[in-house]
């Protein structure tokens, strides 16, 4: 699909990511848009909302090129802007009335270049904090058969990366990929217990093992190209493979069991699901809630080492639809 150096495709195309040469991609701009929906039977009053639908400026390979956040159905509707205890960007809202829906519309562009496709890498090391991601949380605290897992992966592993990969090749098998069966409050025991789970499921279990064995892991909550639901995957903070200097953080995704790769677009980090949902709150009234949701995630601009380039018609400023 590339181009010679200095023209791209057509226009009125939407790059494929199913026909991207990923191996030479040397940098990708992508387009996200998410929208949230709550519909209420009745009107409501002192609603509060807790907001993670936009990255941080700068995430390892990863960078914030434009952004914007509305907010449709309440006309009195104040938003804040802060940054939480692990670096996310947060958006706390809060409205006094809303008389049938609430309507949160994310839109935003970000770039990843090619140095470091399968991790955000050694520079993101420092920014880590690993007593807070060794400790189980609640979706992630352990079983006897997680310890037993555990145990037995550390036995047979070689070294610290080797002990990831078996806990990303155990974490992937654990499990069958089905929904409906579990919930964003599953833990990962129960999870393992039931035999069926999504992303989130996945992503705990591995968390249980890897901190089981020492190491600092935490929950990625992105997008991954393809899927039509946000993604969540896991980070992990390894030891230089000689042993000898800067530690680096590198991205699994056990779901796909895999390494993430430049097709996975971070949103926030946390210890577990609970520290990055992207949406939550309160309201008061009688009525009863609804929430519907809707995500699109494109490729906008593809550059080859080669330095060739390919770039859709959003490349011209439409939005994504």
């Amino acid at each position: 699909m590339a181009s010679s150096e200095g023209t791209g495709v057509d226009r009125g195309q939407d790059l494929d990511w199913r026909s991207v040469e990923w191996p030479k991609v040397s940098r990708a701009v992508y387009e996200v848009h998410q929208r949230y929906t709550y519909s209420y039977t009745a009107p409501v009053s002192d609603i509060s909302q807790r907001l993670m639908m936009i990255p941080r400026d700068r995430y390892g390979d990863q960078r914030l090129l434009s952004h914007q956040l509305t907010v449709d159905g309440a006309d009195d509707a104040v938003l804040t802007w802060k940054e939480d205890h692990f670096g996310n960007r947060l958006c706390l809202m809060r409205a006094s009335r809303v008389a049938e829906a609430l309507i949160f519309d994310a839109r935003y562009r970000v770039q990843r270049v090619q140095h470091c496709a399968t991790g955000p890498g050694a520079g993101l090391a420092w920014t880590w904090d690993g007593g807070i991601y060794t400790e189980p949380t609640a979706l992630t605290d352990p079983d006897a058969r997680l310890r037993s897992a555990a145990a037995e992966i550390e036995r047979q592993s070689t070294s610290q990366r080797d002990l990831a990969e078996r806990a990303l090749d155990w974490a992937a098998q654990s499990i069958a990929y089905q929904l409906g069966v579990t919930g964003v409050q599953t833990p990962a025991a129960m999870a393992l217990h039931l035999g069926k789970g999504v992303c989130q499921d996945y992503a705990h279990i591995m968390l249980a093992v890897l901190r089981l064995v020492g190491i600092p892991a935490r929950y990625v909550s992105g997008h991954l190209l393809g899927e039509g639901a946000p993604h969540a995957w896991v980070e992990a903070l390894l030891e230089d493979a000689n042993g000898v200097g800067v530690p680096e953080v590198v991205a699994f995704d056990p779901t796909h069991n895999r390494k993430a790769g430049l097709n996975y677009l971070t949103v926030a980090v946390g210890r577990d699901y609970a520290d990055v949902r992207p949406t939550s709150g309160t309201f008061s009234g009688p009525a009863a809630g609804r929430l519907a949701s809707s995500k699109q995630a494109t490729i906008v601009e593809v550059a080859y080492e080669d330095g060739t380039v390919a770039w859709s018609a959003r490349k011209t400023g439409e939005s994504a639809a």
